[in-house]
């Protein structure tokens, strides 16, 4: 609005309400819910919450008397905010009836942007209208009509005027005379974010600086463990700048300077003093189970919240700031990209363009009818994989502009025998996991690749914000080969303890290898044996005195543990059930006496030091069995046989289940149709390729009903074993999953003339749909009617038929 061209200005007046709670009329209030048409009972029960309230004020140390307000809503009330949110929506009336007889006239952004007049939030007022004295007047007249009726009042000394660039001064002194309110060329901030009319610097966002700045100057570092200071900077320091990193691209050295701040308060910095860092931020900033902390990095997080705003704009959402900013900028070419970014354009549209290359290589597409999708050219299979970059031979016969409908046959198959010449075995078999599109699904959609639900979701976002910024995944080889972090951070000591070992398994201890390493000594003679280089590994394993506290606490090397590395061998005994915890605290009672010998020259013996440890590792043991206790109390389990039972006479029993020897690899799924005494009515496999256990779960539903429904059974009861699959299935909420597509065919099914009840059977009594699941894995893909002669579903035909039972815990 600043580089605003042209003959007519515009003016934006930012309205601060004096005491907008208190000032309340109650008629007002009482006319406002009538308008509203509410019940006349709820009306008057609601004035009788707000009426009957009394005060008393605290004066000289004592209370006065209680009296009786004759206006306001009571702050704090928690219906006070939807009560007043009602009686601002009359001024939002009172304009709209202004603008419906042309009186006010609206602002627009660009040719094709909505109309803007107004943006409320509670009493956080905005208003928009072209800048002439015949607007200004009308303006000065509804909010003159609001207040006289509400009891309101216009705080003029807090409002302001924003005019733009292309506003003649002398009618910006005659607006804002009239309007006795001040011209302004910066309206600060709305709701907490500025709002930018220039370039953007540091200096911009200097406030959420202080904020941080502010919180560490009530903290005392030093007093605090690395798992306490890990905590608050966790819960409080990333917190604080994440409301305004949602809606505006903070500048890189915001950025930077936070993660300087949480950096060195998480080292223990106080005052201005450095502290040595001992582990990166890199890789502080990895998940828990990667051998990091779970920290965020403040750009990365920052990128990850302009990323959900490109995901809105690519789902078409009808919100008000998406609407106006694609009618000033939004276009997009025939690759996907945006292509609109100047240097005059706003700093999130520029961010929003900025993170476009990291949103589409997570977008895939969510396959219904499969008109808008091209087969061999977009990312619509799982992990977005591109079927044109994966072509055996020169592609030659190739319609590289098909639609995935096209693909498909009459009857709903994929047409292999145009793809099999094309595709490796893996690539068909993930097609073949893909369900086909249908007519009547409706429009395809685009879904979030990293999910596997396809929503977007901020952690996902920001695992790719982190990739893109350090052009390295997470999942590097040395994060795959430490198996050990996930058993870390389920140990059952101590949570400082926990960070302690952290720092173990990194061999980032201040050991005087270390400090050498880092020229802060010249001496890396272990301090308690004097015998050798003081490295992680010794202070824990090779060091005599450690040694003898370790046999003393009947922990010793085996022929399992001697020959392995020091992270390997840590790990080993710290998974073990009985000595895990043991060792662990041992391990931190070791430097805690090595720090005492180095910084006060006292000396513990073995005997007394090992009786310590032993006795804090009881009294931690006991305060875990005293919560195990209560915990089993609350969620106590009983042993229960189950079986298979027959459905009633004239049903059928339909048993199916999914299989999937890994996560990722192919899948299969079976069923059965069984009568009242327990006879095979038919049953069927099928190999269905690379997918989900879930979707088998489900495949294997819909093709056993498909089965019974064309056999003439009428009367069927469904039993499967997953609960996933059956709330899926019998879900009222609407159908945004990758698993769209089954479900309606279900629910298709279910529609017709027939009598279908869907039950969960547990897995002891669903043996025969085990049975023929893991059975569909040696057919070839497709589905296939399984030989009721077969010995081995014979066996559990019988096994069912004679109601052998199993014991399960429930």
């Amino acid at each position: 609005m600043s580089l605003t061209k042209g003959v007519k200005g515009q003016m934006i007046l930012k309205i601060d309400l004096a005491k907008a709670y208190d000032r309340i009329n109650w008629k007002f209030l009482e006319s406002t819910l009538q308008a509203a048409g509410l019940p006349d009972d709820f009306v008057k029960l609601v004035m009788a919450c707000v009426t009957t309230v009394r005060f008393q004020v605290l004066w000289n140390g004592g209370c006065t008397e209680p009296f009786q307000p004759t206006r306001g809503l009571r702050q704090g009330c928690p219906l006070s905010p939807y009560l007043f949110t009602l009686c601002i929506e009359r001024l939002n009336h009172c304009i709209k009836d202004s603008v419906d007889r042309k009186a006010w006239r609206p602002i627009t952004l660009s040719k094709d942007g909505p109309a803007l007049t107004h943006l409320f939030f509670a009493d956080d007022l905005v208003l928009f209208a072209e800048a002439d004295l015949k607007q200004g007047e009308e303006v000065l007249t509804c909010l003159n009509r609001f207040c006289e009726a509400s009891g309101e009042q216009v705080s003029k000394d807090k409002s302001c005027v924003f005019f733009s660039k292309n506003t003649m001064e002398s009618v910006k002194k005659r607006i804002s005379d009239m309007l006795g309110i001040k011209q302004t060329n910066n309206l600060g901030r709305y709701l907490g974010v500025p709002v930018i009319h220039g370039r953007v610097s540091k200096d911009t966002y200097k406030f959420i600086l202080e904020k941080i700045d502010q919180r560490l100057s009530g903290w005392k570092a030093r007093s605090l463990s690395l798992a306490g200071r890990v905590t608050l900077a966790t819960s409080v320091l990333n917190a604080l700048p994440n409301y305004v990193m949602q809606t505006a691209v903070l500048p890189v050295s915001v950025c930077d300077t936070i993660d300087r701040k949480v950096r060195a308060f998480i080292w223990g910095a106080e005052d201005g003093a450095s502290k040595t860092h001992l582990v990166n931020w890199e890789t502080i900033c990895k998940p828990k189970e990667l051998g990091g902390l779970g920290m965020r990095s403040a750009r990365a997080l920052n990128l990850s919240y302009i990323m959900k705003l490109g995901w809105a704009f690519l789902n078409k959402s009808e919100e008000l700031w998406i609407r106006v900013l694609q009618g000033k900028y939004f276009k997009v070419n025939d690759a996907g990209a945006l292509v609109m970014k100047k240097s005059n354009h706003s700093r999130l549209w520029k961010g929003i363009v900025d993170t476009w290359p990291i949103l589409k290589q997570q977008v895939v597409w969510d396959i219904r009818e499969g008109h808008n999708v091209q087969f061999w050219m977009d990312p619509w299979l799982a992990e977005g994989t591109i079927l044109s970059e994966h072509i055996i031979g020169n592609g030659e016969g190739i319609n590289w502009h098909a639609t995935v409908a096209e693909m498909v046959t009459i009857e709903g198959e994929w047409k292999w025998e145009d793809l099999a010449p094309h595709l490796t075995q893996n690539l068909l078999a993930l097609i073949a996991g893909t369900d086909p599109p249908r007519p009547g699904l409706g429009e395809d959609i685009t879904a979030w690749g990293m999910e596997p639900d396809g929503k977007f979701k901020l952690r996902s976002a920001y695992s790719a914000a982190v990739e893109w910024l350090s052009d390295e995944e997470w999942e590097t080889e040395e994060a795959n080969n430490h198996h050990h972090w996930k058993r870390l951070w389920k140990w059952a000591g101590p949570n400082r303890i926990k960070h302690f070992l952290w720092l173990v398994f990194h061999d980032r201890l201040m050991t005087n290898a270390q400090r050498k390493r880092r020229k802060l000594t010249t001496d890396d003679t272990c301090p308690m044996c004097r015998n050798g280089p003081e490295t992680t590994e010794h202070i824990m394993r090779h060091c005599s005195g450690s040694i003898q506290v370790w046999h003393r606490l009947g922990i010793q090397e085996t022929t399992l543990t001697c020959g392995l590395g020091f992270a390997d061998w840590f790990d080993e005994h710290l998974k073990r059930d009985q000595e895990g915890l043991l060792f662990g605290v041992a391990a931190w009672y070791l430097w805690k006496r090595r720090n005492e010998k180095v910084f006060h020259n006292l000396t513990q013996e073995d005997q007394v030091l090992a009786q310590r440890i032993g006795c804090w590792t009881s009294t931690i043991r006991q305060a875990q069995e005293n919560d195990t206790a209560s915990h089993k109390e609350a969620t106590r389990k009983t042993t229960q046989k189950l079986a298979w039972s027959p459905p009633p006479q004239d049903w059928m029993c339909v048993n199916t289940d999914g299989s999937e020897k890994q996560p990722g690899s192919e899948a299969a799924g079976g069923g059965i149709i069984r009568d009242w005494m327990g006879k095979c009515m038919g049953a069927f496999v099928e190999n269905l390729g690379v997918c989900t256990i879930t979707r088998a779960e489900i495949m294997a539903a819909i093709r056993g009903l498909q089965m019974a429904w064309k056999n003439g059974y009428r009367k069927v009861l469904l039993q499967l074993d997953s609960t996933t699959a059956i709330n899926i299935l019998t879900s009222q909420d609407q159908i945004e999953h990758r698993y769209h597509n089954l479900v309606l065919q279900f629910q298709r099914l279910l529609q017709q003339n027939w009598e279908v009840k869907i039950s969960h059977i547990y897995r002891e009594g669903n043996k025969v749909a085990d049975f023929l699941a893991n059975k569909g894995h040696s057919a070839s893909i497709g589905f296939h009617i399984f030989e009721s002669a077969d010995p081995g579903l014979n066996f559990w035909i019988l096994y069912d038929v004679l109601g052998i039972t199993q014991n399960r815990l429930i």
